[in-house]
């Protein structure tokens, strides 16, 4: 990596290099495994026809949260950050035995905002750590299909990204998929090949 490449990426994406996806937990007892199967069976009653678990933005919106976060507690909340609706979305996923992996994004953002998400993550009780300068770190989950195809499922505004959305506001710095597991598959991203579990930048053309 050049010195420029490495620059670039220190400002844009540096702060998140080293973060895990979210996962949910679990006590021990039922009250977290009765949550899970109340989840399951909600989303198939709500969850029908193509595209991604829209009912889970819907039910849970996006707002701040707090981690640890147990399955008792993420189905009983008014909100969800974006690594609990993607943790739940990947568990609807599988539930309908779809291949799926967790995404992990650094995406562009307008500098004016950071001060207010600071302070609503931090009166919510949640770190604002996610957003820093004119980024923010995001998350959510990729459908592999049997070829080797991924679509990138954003449960946070419901709709699938495309890799061309590299300018302006929301637009994509960096992505990981399947976490910082090391791995020497590549999918393809709507044709952008993405070696699975490192950190890469889509092309500007």
């Amino acid at each position: 990596m050049t010195r420029a490449a490495e620059s670039q990426r220190d400002a844009e994406w540096g702060p998140w290099e080293g973060w895990n996806p979210s996962t949910l937990s679990a006590h021990e007892g039922d009250c977290c495994r009765t949550a899970r199967l109340w989840f399951l069976a909600m989303n198939r009653s709500l969850w029908r026809g193509e595209g991604g678990p829209t009912w889970i933005a819907n039910r849970y919106p996006w707002g701040p949260g707090r981690w640890p976060l147990h399955w008792c507690e993420a189905v009983s909340v008014k909100e969800l950050c974006c690594g609990a609706q993607a943790a739940l979305s990947i568990e609807a996923f599988r539930a309908r035995g779809v291949r799926v992996l967790p995404v992990q994004l650094v995406q562009r953002q307008e500098g004016h905002h950071m001060a207010h998400w600071h302070e609503r993550w931090s009166d919510g009780g949640g770190s604002p750590s996610w957003a820093q300068g004119a980024a923010g770190y995001h998350e959510s989950c990729a459908v592999i299909d049997a070829h080797g195809r991924a679509e990138v499922w954003d449960p946070t505004v419901n709709s699938w990204l495309t890799p061309d959305h590299v300018q302006g506001v929301r637009s994509i710095a960096a992505i990981r998929i399947g976490g910082p597991l090391p791995s020497d598959e590549v999918v393809l991203w709507r044709g952008v090949p993405v070696r699975v579990g490192q950190w890469v930048t889509p092309p500007a053309d």
